[in-house]
């Protein structure tokens, strides 16, 4: 599946921590632990899954590598399980079955890992056990927005009247995952269970969510054949979100995705690919949404050009509208108004184009690519991207919907990608998206009387103090980018580089009303060095520019009597910009032997305040340790 609606100028994921592999064994690589949404911008593809050669359909003996240190935690909206190294290689005879890793430290950063493949008599079907958890404890560091001119925001709220505030941030997985193999086609299949808990000094939130998917595929290795590779899933979600009561939010997504058509030779296949999808939130917003698409495409690959040439007819669904009813929370009945939700409207028909050419075989490949679509922003995958946004922000006197639609128009890009030697890889594009309804971070101010004692009167009163808090939220504005990106790597016996660079310029500042655009520079670099394969050290670095957007300003006007009147929406006068930074980090292994070893890695060491997500902030320096078992 390929969760492409948000435009990549922003690398989110880091490969902090990440030091090369820790053993070879083999598990089932096709293991997928979270549905959480995949943060990247503009590179990022359309919403369907990647279909016809899923690692799932070919059937090999594979070298699977763990990196011993994944990116530090950042939040479960970016939570990456943990890192695999699949290579289509050989493995050796003493192939592991059983992995774990384990690791904590200061401040409080748990990691663990757990993978467990048992052997089986046949060699057809195989099953993996799976678990990961990643999670922080501890002290949040007070946020102190500025503006673009300089000095700080003259904005008070609740968090920043008490200095640094406790709280803890987890995401946790786990599963069953297996695949059966016949002689033309493959069947697999994940069971599993995703929690994602957070609390703060505004909020206390739980989200449980059990997933199924289950694929079937071919995989003949005929020169003609009927190609199908086809997946279903369904994940049922609930969170729970405490202000003065319980409130339960529940979700049901149902998604199919499927390819499917005819093989004329290995050069050369006509097919078409199909996605529906459909989100139900129950009673407690009583809406839902869908979106159905279709996209033919013929694809040629011939001597030095490669062909992918389609186009997609995407339909939304639903146009959602509900009473403002959040559970603990009785506005009065002037303040009820109805909540708009997945009203944007897509354009129907969308490019799906690709065009390669090998300028010099085997060394360097020119290539163009045009796309688009529409995905309507299911309320999991926004938790996964910014598990800390209110659903309070979902008032539609905020103007801010909780969730809409998002439609990419298109997203062109040209680029050059090769090697130089094997060792030296690079890829260079650019390109200009078009966006409707583009989702981005938002801040809303919500100001005492509204949720505080007065609005108690009515039967809610949220724990608000006498001071403006300050909210995460969403919002959602069509814009244009403009962006240039560059990844290059080294690959050596023993060296190990890895770094990208995103530069991305928007007119979103110009075009919304609240909310932030994406950082106008990111990058990340990784080196990793091994001295004969028993010490590995390696030296990580995600750094980004400040970012910039408007607050949305919702303040009440509180008479003598004490019971509020009225309440009005105001757009921040001036912009407020999120501080940028650069996030250092260092990592030391050392195998003990091929199936122990203990490692060290440690973040932030300029000790600055990284605001990846709006108002959350982590301790400042941190490190963690651990060890590494496969057998």
């Amino acid at each position: 599946m390929k969760p492409g609606y948000i435009i990549t100028g922003i690398v989110t994921a880091c490969l902090a921590g990440m030091s090369p592999a820790a053993y070879s064994q083999d598990v089932n690589p096709t293991v997928e632990v979270s549905r959480a949404y995949r943060a990247g911008h503009v590179t990022a593809d359309k919403p369907l899954m990647d279909m016809e050669v899923p690692d799932s359909v070919m059937r090999f003996d594979i070298d699977v590598d763990y990196t011993v240190n994944a990116a530090p935690y950042r939040g479960a909206y970016e939570f990456r399980p943990y890192i695999l190294d699949v290579r289509p290689e050989k493995a050796e005879n003493d192939a592991r079955t059983f992995f774990l890793r384990l690791g904590a430290g200061y401040s409080l950063h748990p990691v663990a890992d757990f993978v467990y493949s048992p052997k089986l008599k046949s060699g057809n079907f195989s099953v993996s056990l799976y678990g990961t958890h990643r999670s922080y404890f501890g002290k949040y560091r007070t946020i102190s927005l500025g503006n673009p001119s300089g000095g700080r925001q003259p904005l008070s709220w609740d968090r920043s009247t008490k200095g640094k505030y406790s709280g803890y941030d987890s995401y946790t997985s786990a599963g069953v995952s297996g695949r059966a193999d016949w002689k033309t086609g493959c069947f697999s299949f994940d069971l599993g269970y995703t929690g994602n808990a957070r609390k703060d000094t505004l909020m206390t939130r739980g989200f449980d969510a059990f997933r199924a998917d289950f694929r079937v595929a071919s995989r003949n290795p005929a020169d003609r054949y009927f190609l199908y590779d086809i997946r279903l899933s369904y994940l049922y979600g609930e969170d729970k979100v405490r202000t003065s009561g319980p409130a339960y939010l529940t979700e049901h997504d149902f998604s199919l995705y499927a390819t499917l058509g005819p093989v004329f030779s290995r050069e050369s296949r006509a097919v078409v690919d199909i996605a529906a999808e459909v989100s139900d939130y129950g009673s407690w917003l009583s809406s839902g949404s869908g979106r159905f698409s279709l996209t033919p495409r013929y694809v040629l690959d011939r001597g030095r050009w490669y062909l992918d040439l389609g186009v997609e007819v995407s339909v939304l669904l639903g146009s959602d509208v509900t009473a403002w009813s959040l559970p603990g929370l009785a506005l009065p009945t002037w303040q009820v108004n109805p909540v708009r939700m997945h009203t944007s409207r897509g354009q129907y028909v969308y490019p799906d184009i690709e065009i390669g050419f090998d300028a010099v075989k085997n060394y360097l490949n020119i290539y163009f690519k045009a796309d688009g679509g529409d995905s309507i922003n299911r309320y999991s995958e926004i938790l996964g991207r910014n598990g800390t946004f209110s659903l309070l922000s979902a008032h539609s006197q905020y103007g801010l919907p909780l969730m809409d639609n998002t439609s990419e128009r298109v997203n062109a890009r040209l680029g050059f990608r090769g090697n130089i030697g094997s060792r030296f890889t690079y890829d260079l594009n650019g390109g200009h998206a078009i966006y409707r309804n583009f989702l981005a971070d938002a801040m809303v101010v919500v100001s005492p009387g509204i949720f505080g004692p007065d609005a108690g009167r009515t039967g809610a009163g949220m724990p608000i103090s006498v001071s403006p808090a300050l909210m995460p939220a969403v919002s959602y504005a069509g814009c244009r980018f403009w962006y240039i990106d560059f990844s290059m790597g080294w690959h050596s016996e023993d060296v190990t580089a890895d770094a990208r660079f995103t530069y991305l310029d928007s007119d979103m500042l110009r075009r919304m009303r609240t909310g932030f655009a994406p950082a106008p520079f990111t990058a990340d670099a990784d080196i990793v060095y091994n001295w004969k394969k028993r010490i590995y050290a390696g030296l990580h670095c995600n750094a980004a520019l400040a970012r910039t957007g408007y607050v949305c300003d919702l303040y009440a006007a509180v008479p003598e009597s004490g019971t509020t009147e009225h309440v009005m929406v105001k757009q921040s006068d001036s912009p407020v910009r999120i501080p940028g930074y650069v996030d250092l980090g260092i990592s030391v292994e050392y195998r003990f032997n091929r199936k122990a070893s203990f490692w060290l890695y440690g973040g932030n060491l300029l000790d600055m305040t990284i605001q990846r997500s709006p108002l959350y902030c982590e301790s400042g320096i941190h490190f963690t340790a651990g060890i590494t078992v496969s057998l």
